[in-house]
C-alpha cells in the first residue's frame, strides 16, 4: 500500500509560549497546514473544470496543475485588463486568490500539503492592455502566498507574461508544478491498522499500529542548554551541571499513552523526559542497566523496568522486540568514550544534574509489529555484524554529521540492514531547539547529501524526512 503524512494537530505547538512567532524570523520546519490557520485562510472546495481537462495530474514525483484563475467564494471572479479596468493591487489580490484555489487542489490531490517537497514552476498570464508591463508584479501575489506557506520550499522558478485576453476575461491565470514526497510501497495486508511513526526530534519517536504504543527515547523538552542554542532562543539557559528539568505541559500535549518505551542511552536528550512519561502512563521500559539505575532514583517501580544488555529478544503480547548491541555516535574527533556505568549500588538522588545522564553503553532495537518491523538507532554509529540479517523494512537511521569521521558508514549501514524499503533519518536536527525554528539548515546539512547518497547505494529505497509531531502512516 502507500505510506502518506498526517497533520499534526494545531493547539499543540501554543503551549511553546509564542516560539512559532514570525517574531523569530526563522522559517518554519515544513508545516503548510499550520501557516494557513495561520494566516486564516481556509481552502475552498476545488473549482470545477469548465471543459475536458483535470485540475491535476501526477507523473511520478511531479504534480502539474491546470491553470486556475481568482474565483472567489460567492462564485464572482476578478475579470478585466491590467493596465485598463483593473489595478496593480487589484490584480495583485486577484493573484493571491488564485494561489488559493491552487492550494485546494493540491489539497485535495494529496492529503496533506506537508507532502509537498519543492514548489518548481509558476506559469503567471495576467490579461494585460497592450502598453502594460507589469506583469511580474501582478504574479507577485501568487508568489508571496506560496512562499509564506511553504517558506523555502516554496520558492520557485516563474515566467509571468501578457496576454491578449483570458478566457472568461478573468484578469489572471496561473499554472502550477510541485515536487511531492515519493510514496513508498511497503509490504503490508489489505485491511490491516497501519503503522504511525511520529518523530520527537534527536532520537525520538513514536510508534504506533492500533495494537500497542512504542516510545523511543522520548525527548520532547528540548532544553537551552550547553552549547548549540539558537540566538533568538530567549528561552531559560541550562549549564549541564544544572538540574535537569522537563516541560511537562509540553510532554503532557504530545504524550497521552504508552505502552512500552525502547532506551537505546542515558544521555539528558535521550532518557530526561522518560521518568515522568513513565510514571504518567505506566508504560513497560526497556533499557540497559545505567538507564534504568536512573530511573529507579526517579521512582519509578521495578516492575515497569526491563533490564537488558543486548542480545535479549522478548514477545510480548502485542508486539516484539530484539535488543541489539550498539555504539555511540564517534564525537570529539572520534576520541569520545564513557566507560562510566551506574548499577543498583550507586547513590543517585533524584533529581539528577544534566551532566549525570551519562551514556551508559548504546542500544538499538528492533521492534516488529503486526506488518512491519522497524529498527530503531539512538546515534550515528553500529556494529556491523549485529545488524546483518534483520533485514527491517523501516529503518530510524541516525544521520547526523559525526557519521561523517566513521568509514564507508551510509553505504555500510544499508547493506547491513539489508537496504530497507523505507529509511526514515533520526537523530538529524539540533535538539536545543524548540519546535517550531527553523531546522532548514540541518535539513541542508544532514538530509539532503545522506538522500542522494541512498539514491545511488539503494535506488529502491525511500527516505522519507520527517517533520517533528507530524505522523507519517505507512499502511
Amino acid at each position: 500500500m502507500k505510506l502518506v503524512h498526517t497533520p499534526c494537530l494545531l493547539f499543540a505547538l501554543t503551549l511553546l509560549g509564542g516560539t512559532t512567532s514570525p517574531a523569530f524570523g526563522q522559517e518554519r520546519v515544513f508545516d503548510p497546514e499550520r501557516r494557513l490557520a495561520e494566516l486564516g485562510i481556509e481552502l475552498p472546495t476545488p473549482p470545477t473544470p469548465v471543459a475536458n481537462y483535470v485540475n491535476g495530474v501526477q507523473t511520478g514525483n511531479l504534480i502539474f496543475l491546470a491553470g486556475k484563475g481568482p474565483k472567489y467564494p460567492d462564485g464572482t471572479e476578478l475579470h478585466g485588463k491590467l493596465g485598463a479596468e483593473v489595478t496593480i493591487e487589484e490584480g495583485y489580490e486577484g493573484a493571491r486568490m488564485t494561489a488559493i484555489n491552487q492550494l485546494a487542489v493540491l489539497k485535495a490531490m494529496l492529503g496533506d500539503l506537508s507532502r509537498v517537497k519543492r514548489v518548481v514552476k509558476v506559469l503567471g498570464m495576467v490579461n494585460s492592455a497592450p502598453d502594460f508591463v507589469e506583469q511580474p508584479a501582478v504574479i507577485n501575489g501568487f508568489s508571496d502566498l506560496i512562499v509564506e506557506v511553504f517558506g523555502d520550499r516554496g520558492r520557485h522558478a516563474r515566467a509571468a507574461v501578457g496576454m491578449a485576453s483570458l478566457p472568461r476575461g478573468q484578469s489572471v491565470e496561473i499554472e502550477l508544478v510541485v515536487e511531492v514526497e515519493p510514496e513508498a510501497v511497503v509490504r503490508t495486508a489489505p485491511g490491516e491498522e497501519p503503522l504511525d511513526l511520529t518523530y520527537f526530534g534527536c532520537a525520538g519517536w513514536r510508534i504506533m499500529d492500533g495494537n500497542v504504543v512504542v516510545l523511543v527515547d522520548p525527548y520532547i523538552s528540548r532544553l537551552n542548554y550547553g552549547a548549540g542554542g539558537h540566538p533568538d532562543d530567549n528561552r531559560t539557559h541550562f549549564a549541564r551541571t544544572d538540574l535537569a528539568w522537563s516541560d511537562t505541559a509540553l510532554i503532557d500535549s504530545h504524550v497521552t499513552e504508552a505502552d512500552y518505551i525502547l532506551i537505546t542511552h542515558s544521555h539528558f536528550d535521550h532518557l530526561a523526559d522518560v521518568p515522568y512519561i513513565a510514571r504518567k502512563t505506566g508504560a513497560k521500559v526497556i533499557g540497559h542497566e545505567t538507564a534504568n539505575s536512573i530511573l529507579r532514583a526517579y521512582g519509578i517501580p521495578d516492575e515497569q523496568l526491563y533490564t537488558v544488555k543486548g542480545g535479549e529478544d522478548y514477545q510480548f503480547d502485542s508486539f516484539s522486540v530484539r535488543v541489539v548491541p550498539s555504539l555511540h555516535s564517534a564525537l570529539n574527533e572520534k576520541l569520545y568514550y564513557d566507560s562510566r556505568r551506574y548499577d543498583e549500588g550507586s547513590n543517585l538522588k533524584a533529581p539528577l544534574r544534566i551532566n549525570q545522564f551519562i551514556e551508559g553503553g548504546t542500544l538499538a532495537f528492533l521492534a516488529r509489529f503486526d506488518r512491519h518491523t522497524v529498527l530503531a538507532m539512538g546515534g550515528m554509529n553500529f556494529i556491523e555484524r549485529e545488524f546483518e540479517g534483520l533485514e527491517p523494512d523501516i529503518l530510524l537511521a541516525g544521520i547526523n554529521g559525526s557519521r561523517i569521521g566513521l568509514y564507508d558508514y551510509d553505504r555500510r549501514l544499508l547493506k547491513a540492514t539489508g537496504f530497507p524499503q523505507v529509511v526514515l533519518p533520526t537523530h538529524w536536527d539540533n535538539f536545543r531547539y524548540p519546535y517550531g525554528f527553523s531546522q532548514q539548515a540541518n535539513i541542508e546539512r544532514n538530509i539532503l547529501p545522506f538522500i542522494e547518497t541512498v539514491r545511488k547505494i539503494s535506488p529502491e529505497s525511500t527516505v522519507i524526512t520527517p517533520v517533528h509531531l507530524e505522523p507519517i502512516r505507512i499502511r
